[in-house]
């Protein structure tokens, strides 16, 4: 069941085109998560005849969907030619999971529904559309030209412990009279005691069961009702456009872009909630009286990723804002600061990846505060103390140094992969005769070996030292190796035993320098560097972020770890279509966007053909292996 239903969204997601109908209008402004899949991009990149032809649609999503191979997802009677959207929204106790999709044939729509759910219930008539339970938690509606899905989970289970030990649920309490009474026997044995014994106590965990499978039955017939019931509302309020629509939120429209093939926006504060939420719910019920479906604040931080298929690469722009002026000026506070050029000579040309971060440590940590104060503040229970926690949190930022923070460790910081190579390392293993006597065998196999460099910047040199030297102390007492040398520490490991052979700590100039080269500690010493591209140079100084991934390289180093014939070949054909990634992030326009991206390599007409041409290649090359095996077999 819950294939169909993936395979049913995942259809409409990858083929959509936009007319007239603008489901966004449909969306909810309460929605914390919101999906849209733009499909007049979508099939100017790759049309349906073409996904048609994939192996694994055919394969899998058709047989999923009771579809002939010889069919095609034309025949769905989905109407792949408008946007399509997916949300998630908390109503009524229950988080909702909410797909909207276009009908242009509802024989077929029905036809596809009756195949995959024979044994659903009927459907339910209401005004305007109709619908079908086809699960407790799943929901399918619709009308002559559109269709949603409910996936609805309740939140508010109680727990059997709760209810039991006095807490007021308004529940119907069952009641068992458990009590044993027996007048003593002393003509008993003792065996014919414990016999007697056993068998009160079988009688007591019988009753106890049965007390648990009612508790559980009752639960699941609350869960079940107000599942259908929140379904049930949102279908009405989305076939009748009863819906104050999140088109109209600053928050969605600053960020979420239109030429955008796919775009993903969420409410961050909302997100958190829920993940709290449903975290607190799990702890046995500790603290789940604290914790209640919580409403986002429209001022909060919002986020969205617009994805582009764009013919080279594929493309994701991120943006961050909150319509709150002040939320967002302490964002764009975080990010008052510069890389500098003394950390840009650890990047060595021809490196596998590194990552540059600068950031403004002091402003980092006020800018925990307001948030700490909003989220405590609007937790239900703590929001009647409201007062006492900004009293609190204010005695908090008095009591913590942030500056004394910032001297230590100011917010610029680069981190190289300059190289992998294999190396043989021991392990033990366990051998086993036929008596199942075991005996330790020392064996040798071969694994990668970093060489990477951890640089960061720091105005408190003298602690840093201290922290450096102290190991010293205590070296030859914990029995590891470690050694003070010319400038510099060393950590040494047992020849064989780890991936790498030592680790350097080095403190010189305002920087503290983690590596696994001696090469890196001699050209510190030196003062001197490598000589980084200007391109390169160029993103780490413009940015707060910046990242850079080779991925032939990395996948050419990964190589050497894959022993069987498949995983070669697989990485093979990663290696022939995959290029090198990037990321950046910095403030442009009042708020924080980055953009990611991949390149692609190979015979691809664009990068969104180029992932389903992945997806196909990688499950031919796996499918071709187990065939070849099971003809081995035979």
């Amino acid at each position: 069941m819950k294939t169909f239903i993936t395979a049913l969204v995942c259809c409409f997601t990858f083929n959509t085109v936009s007319l007239a109908q603008n489901n966004l209008s449909l969306v909810p402004a309460s929605a914390s998560f919101v999906i849209k899949y733009a499909g007049e991009n979508f099939t100017k990149n790759i049309s349906i005849k073409k996904i048609d032809s994939y192996n694994f649609i055919k394969e899998d999503f058709f047989k999923k969907l009771h579809l002939d191979k010889r069919s095609s997802l034309k025949n769905t009677g989905i109407n792949f030619e408008q946007d399509s959207y997916q949300y998630v929204t908390i109503q009524d106790t229950c988080i909702n999971i909410v797909s909207l999709l276009n009908i242009n044939n509802q024989a077929q729509f029905l036809k596809l529904i009756k195949e995959n759910y024979s044994d659903a219930s009927e459907p339910v008539n209401k005004n305007g559309f109709s619908y079908i339970p086809v699960s407790n938690t799943t929901f399918i509606g619709w009308n002559s030209n559109m269709a949603v899905i409910v996936n609805s989970t309740y939140q508010n289970r109680k727990y059997y412990y709760d209810d039991n030990y006095g807490s007021d649920t308004g529940l119907v309490e069952i009641k068992v009279d458990t009590a044993i009474t027996m007048e003593p026997d002393t003509t008993l044995t003792e065996e014919e005691k414990e016999a007697k014994e056993q068998e009160e106590q079988r009688i007591r965990d019988s009753i106890y069961n049965y007390k648990w499978d009612l508790w559980q039955q009752q639960q699941d017939m609350i869960a079940k009702k107000q599942q259908q019931a929140t379904a049930e509302a949102i279908m009405q309020n989305t076939f009748t456009g009863s819906i104050k629509s999140i088109a109209n939120e600053a928050g969605y429209q600053k960020i979420v872009e239109p030429a955008a093939h796919v775009s993903a926006w969420f409410n961050t504060e909302s997100i958190f909630n829920q993940y709290m939420n449903y975290f607190n719910r799990g702890t046995y019920g500790v603290v789940s009286s604290i914790t209640t479906p919580h409403y986002s604040k429209p001022d909060g931080f919002n986020s969205a990723v617009n994805v582009y298929f764009d013919k080279d690469k594929l493309r994701m722009e991120q943006k961050t804002f909150s319509a709150n002026d002040s939320l967002n000026k302490l964002s764009l506070a975080v990010m008052n600061n510069k890389q500098s050029n003394g950390l840009i000579k650890f990047v060595n040309p021809g490196n596998i990846g590194y990552l540059s971060m600068s950031i403004n440590t002091e402003a980092m940590a006020n800018y925990y505060y307001p948030l700490l104060k909003s989220y405590l503040g609007n937790t239900s229970y703590m929001n009647d103390y409201a007062d006492l926690i900004d009293v609190y949190i204010d005695l908090l930022q008095i009591m913590i140094d942030e500056k004394g923070i910032a001297e230590l460790l100011p917010g610029n910081y680069m981190f190289v992969m300059h190289d992998m190579k294999a190396r043989m390392v021991d392990y033990t293993d366990y051998e086993y005769d036929e008596e199942y006597n075991r005996k330790e065998v020392r064996k040798t196999k071969k694994e990668l070996s970093p060489d990477f460099t951890f640089a960061f910047e720091t105005n408190r040199s003298d602690f840093l030292e201290r922290v450096a030297h102290l190991p010293l102390k205590y070296a030859e007492k914990e029995h590891f190796d470690y050694k003070q040398k010319d400038g510099y520490y060393v950590l040494t490991f047992d020849t064989g035993k780890y991936p790498i052979n030592s680790l350097y700590f080095m403190v010189k100039d305002g920087k503290a320098i983690i590596t696994t080269s001696k090469n890196i500690v001699d050209m510190v010493k030196n003062n001197t560097g490598f000589t980084t591209d200007d391109e390169t140079k160029k993103e780490i100084l413009d940015n707060n972020y910046s990242l850079q991934l080779n991925s032939t390289k990395l996948i050419e180093k990964l190589q050497t770890q894959f022993n069987t014939d498949v995983n070669k070949k697989v990485s093979d054909y990663l290696k022939q279509n995959l290029g090198d990634v990037k990321m950046e992030s910095r403030i442009k326009d009042g708020m924080i966007q980055g953009t990611a991206t991949m390149n692609i390599k190979g015979k691809h007409s664009n990068s969104l053909e180029f992932f389903f041409n992945i997806i196909d290649g990688v499950n031919s090359i796996v499918e071709k292996d187990r065939q070849d095996k099971e003809k081995k077999m035979n």
